[in-house]
């Protein structure tokens, strides 16, 4: 079963002083159940597609896994919008699970206990100028469905030499961060070497993903919020903000930017 991705929906427009009907269509939106080792554990707002890869990034980068070798078992369910996961048994990611969670529609939560020192990068990769923008102008022209309906959020993952590797749409710029990641974790993709580009705002909850997953270099078209620009610069993210329009500005890592 192939969920829909959007729906039209019949509207009034108002345009020069009168009142017409029209048709447009809208982003669809689902509730996914995820349960953990047969226990429910979250449910959250998603496109309904791609639930491996959302699940699998959801994991990763809320610091529950390391890695996919750690998912022992995943079962999709899409008729019933759920996903079971069985992880292996180890006693820190069972020390993780025991923690409790706030989870927002959208699929972000408030934190309050930073990461690990051991996140803080002592290194960054050089990438030029040219190449974000370039990278970026190409990846903000690729959504057909943010084309149709400008009702979701993209993201994807670049070489440093500006090629596009994977890409998703989703409702939530959470999601679509969590579902990069995921599939590169699946495919066993390295980030070392890559750029993970969004086109949603940076908030904290943004940062703590990009920092769990280990990620090093964050392009986004959007702003950061404070909390997030002090945490990509204590855990020394590559980030570059409002890139769009042949400019961008930096966050963190000005000098691994080639000019």
């Amino acid at each position: 079963m192939t969920l829909p991705a959007n729906e039209k929906i019949l509207l009034h427009e108002y345009r020069e002083g009168r009142f017409a009907e029209v048709e447009l269509p809208f982003s669809a939106e689902y509730a996914l159940t995820l349960n953990i080792n047969g226990s429910p554990y979250v449910t959250m707002a998603c496109s309904g597609k791609d639930l491996r890869e959302h699940v699998t990034g959801y994991l990763i980068t809320e610091g529950i896994i390391s890695g996919a070798d750690q998912i022992a078992r995943l079962e999709v369910h899409e008729k019933d919008l759920a996903v079971d996961v069985f992880l292996m048994n180890d006693r820190i990611v069972a020390e993780r699970l025991e923690q409790i969670k706030t989870i927002s529609a959208a699929g972000g939560r408030t934190r309050t206990r930073l990461p690990g020192e051991e996140l803080v990068r002592t290194r960054l990769p050089g990438v030029g100028a040219e190449v974000i923008l370039g990278a970026m102008s190409e990846f903000l022209s690729y959504s057909r469905e943010h084309e149709a309906t400008h009702g979701v959020h993209s993201a994807a993952l670049y070489s440093l030499e500006g090629g596009r590797l994977i890409f998703f749409d989703e409702i939530g710029r959470h999601n679509a961060i969590d579902k990069v990641i995921g599939r590169a974790a699946i495919q066993g993709i390295s980030l070392e070497d890559k750029m993970i580009c969004s086109t949603g705002r940076i908030s904290s909850e943004i940062a703590f993903k990009i920092i769990h997953a280990r990620a090093p270099v964050l392009i986004s078209r959007a702003s950061p919020t404070t909390l997030s620009v002090s945490l990509l610069r204590r855990f020394n993210i590559l980030t570059v903000i409002r890139a769009v329009n042949g400019r961008f500005f930096v966050v963190n890592g000005k000098e691994s930017i080639r000019v």
